[in-house]
């Protein structure tokens, strides 16, 4: 009995110079070796989002505006009376300014302009020169302290945070959206008579508020198409 060698399986296959190793026809075609996918191959790789289109704002931009003095009371009943009606705020402010302009115009809305009392100045005629520093005696340094007593900066920080929750009507802004034909007119009506473009607006606001409670300014809204559904009943 002839020994097996251990190590035959190991060996590459000899051949006879005149042989030639030919396919077998009956086994099937073996596929082509694939590389081997990584598990961060199988994660879908991200969207890059799309930005979204500010053509609409910045068409709209130019009816963008900012006015002062409009006090908080005032814009308070204009959003109430949006939230009733179910319409833009900025609409009932638009209504509001197109009834008080039109009723200036007809002459139903007379100005009573009143003059603002005036700064004083130690310089008038646009002089520049400060005025000499005279020795002044203890008497006239005491009754200055007086009479304009100084203020320290502590007491100063703390009376400012106690009256912080009353700010000034001229501190108080507000930003409305209305048509630059509307804005214009409001801005030329206001240099007519030389006064502050806010106040304008916060004086037609009033009017069209005290017409819209007696019911001689009727607002009206109508629905608003925004799109279509095919599940009417279906909200």
């Amino acid at each position: 009995m002839t020994r097996r060698d251990a190590f035959s399986e190991l060996r590459e296959p000899t051949f006879l110079r005149d042989e030639i190793e030919e396919p077998c026809r009956d086994a099937p075609a073996l596929p082509e070796r694939q590389d081997a996918r990584q598990p961060l191959d199988l994660i879908p790789a991200v969207q890059p989002r799309k930005k979204r289109s500010r053509n609409w704002e910045q068409s709209h931009r130019s009816e963008t505006v900012t006015y002062r003095g409009v006090p908080h009371e005032s814009q308070k009943w204009i959003q109430e009376i949006s939230e009733g009606l179910s319409v833009p705020r900025d609409e009932v402010v638009r209504a509001f300014l197109e009834f008080g302009v039109n009723q200036y115009r007809c002459g139903q809305l007379p100005f009573i302009a009143y003059p603002k009392a005036q700064r004083m100045t130690l310089f008038p005629a646009g002089e520049k020169t400060t005025l000499p520093s005279l020795p002044q005696r203890k008497e006239t340094c005491n009754w200055l302290n007086e009479a304009f007593p100084m203020v320290s900066e502590k007491k100063r920080r703390e009376k400012k945070k106690k009256g912080q929750a009353v700010p000034l009507r001229w501190e108080i802004r507000v930003t409305y959206r209305i048509p630059v034909p509307l804005k214009g007119e409001i801005r030329t009506i206001a240099e007519e008579h030389t006064l502050p473009v806010g106040e304008v607006v916060w004086f037609f606001i009033e009017h069209a508020l005290a017409a819209f409670r007696e019911g001689k300014l009727p607002l009206q809204p109508v629905p608003k198409m925004i799109g279509k559904t095919l599940f009417q009943d279906r909200g």
